[in-house]
């Protein structure tokens, strides 16, 4: 008892002297509102940024977002006066940042930035994207993307991903590349992304990608209601040491050519592992991956290709992994 009544004014003595400490740090913190706007100088956030309709970084203008900034978009419709532009390819009827400059989102492990809703009953799609559009030497490390369209878009742009979280979107990360079209300059470049150690979990697609480059290792891909990951059409880079696991499908297979699919854990996916759809007439060579089993049988089965569909490519999977591939991420 005299202990307590001896420690008792000493924790009040230490409130008080923290209140001040406390008083500075809420003065600190700031909430910015923003509206439709181009951004036409380098710009920093921080703290807390309500955006209620598209913010444009113009060319050679760089946004930096500190640790722990947390960004909240508003949900408005096609109809909006918030939207800088039509309704059409490559822009989106909600709110988003399109980005022909450059966008810096470096967090840390203790302090995430967060894109997110601003809205109590949040859902996906309630904002658009991080859309790049014929931009470079992007980085988004250490964040939180949650209730967007496509928590990132790429058009003949180049972003590295890494140590983030995907969640809620429609599709987590999605980029592409569209023939070349005069007066548009992304149009025609293919979108370069390298993609490590992100969680991208309960979106309706994890990650979907076109004529385009993805480094895409270390990333646990899981639970995607359609698909884990989706290249179609001519794709070059590795998708490699990934665990894809509990999508409806582990891999979608589209026209596609040039995929490197070796090394990743891709097993008890809904559906299949691997599938390839009604356009896919190439091969996919998927050697050297853990599908959950040895047992060549129940392999075969997970796997939807020329075997059951005579139309289809054929996806060689042997020899695979006799366990699963243990990573972390470097």
């Amino acid at each position: 008892m005299e202990l307590h009544q001896n420690i008792k004014p000493v924790l009040n003595s230490f409130i008080l002297l923290l209140v001040p400490f406390l008083l500075v740090s809420c003065q600190n913190s700031q909430t910015l509102e923003l509206e439709k706007q181009h951004l036409t100088q380098n710009t920093t956030w921080n703290g807390v940024i309500i955006i209620g309709g598209d913010i444009f970084i113009e060319p050679n203008v760089t946004l930096t977002i500190e640790p722990g900034t947390i960004i909240k978009f508003k949900r408005i419709d096609e109809k909006s006066d918030q939207n800088l532009f039509d309704i059409d390819s490559p822009y989106y009827p909600q709110a988003e940042i399109i980005i022909r400059g450059n966008l810096i989102a470096r967090g840390t492990r203790k302090k995430n930035i967060v894109f997110t809703s601003a809205e109590i009953d949040a859902r996906p799609s309630d904002w658009g994207a991080l859309n790049f559009l014929g931009s470079t030497d992007n980085i988004i490390d250490h964040a939180k993307v949650l209730f967007a369209y496509n928590g990132v878009h790429s058009h003949g742009s180049a972003v590295t991903i890494t140590n983030s979280e995907f969640a809620k979107c429609g599709v987590g990360i999605s980029f592409k590349s569209e023939e070349e079209t005069p007066g548009v300059p992304w149009f025609g470049k293919r979108s370069e992304l390298t993609i490590t150690g992100n969680i991208i979990h309960s979106n309706k697609g994890g990650i979907g990608y076109r004529n385009s480059t993805g480094n895409i290792s270390y990333n646990l891909i899981e639970n995607n209601k359609f698909f884990g990951i989706w290249p179609k059409e001519s794709v070059d880079g590795r998708v490699e040491s990934n665990t894809i696991t509990e999508n409806k499908k582990g891999v979608l297979l589209y026209q596609t050519r040039g995929l490197v699919l070796t090394n990743n854990n891709i097993y008890d996916n809904n559906d299949y592992n691997i599938s390839a759809s009604t356009a896919q007439d190439f091969p996919v060579d998927a050697k050297n991956n853990w599908f959950g089993t040895i047992n060549r049988g129940k392999i075969d089965e997970m796997i939807f290709d020329h075997k059951d569909d005579t139309d289809l490519g054929l996806v060689t999977y042997e020899p695979y992994l006799q366990s699963p591939v243990k990573w972390e991420n470097p």
